[in-house]
């Protein structure tokens, strides 16, 4: 029997962003010279299971890009802004779990 693979949370984002985070104990923070590349890179991590970023870097990635990190499952990625809408948080959890949780 294969022993499952705990996950983490990461943050990327600038250091006022993600200071939270480490402050609270998230070990995994990313502070990137190259969004695009680094967020893309994250999606693959496997240690991942949930991935922070702030809506307004999110915006500023290629269609294409946003898309990917938009319907990611595996990690899911959380976006957070200070007009952010819980709707969009409870899309993601019911498209991982299959359940509407609200």
């Amino acid at each position: 029997m294969e022993e499952e693979k705990k996950k983490t949370i990461g943050v990327i984002g600038d250091d006022e962003f993600t200071l939270g985070f480490e402050l609270a104990g998230v070990q995994k923070s990313f502070n990137p010279e190259n969004y695009e590349e680094k967020i893309q890179e994250l999606l693959k991590h496997e240690e991942i299971g949930i991935l922070v970023a702030e809506q307004t870097d999110l915006e500023k990635l290629p269609g294409r890009v946003r898309r990917e990190v938009e319907e990611s499952v595996d990690p899911v990625v959380v976006t957070l802004s200070e007009t952010a809408e819980s709707s969009g948080l409870q899309d993601k959890i019911q498209r991982v779990i299959g359940v509407d949780i609200s």
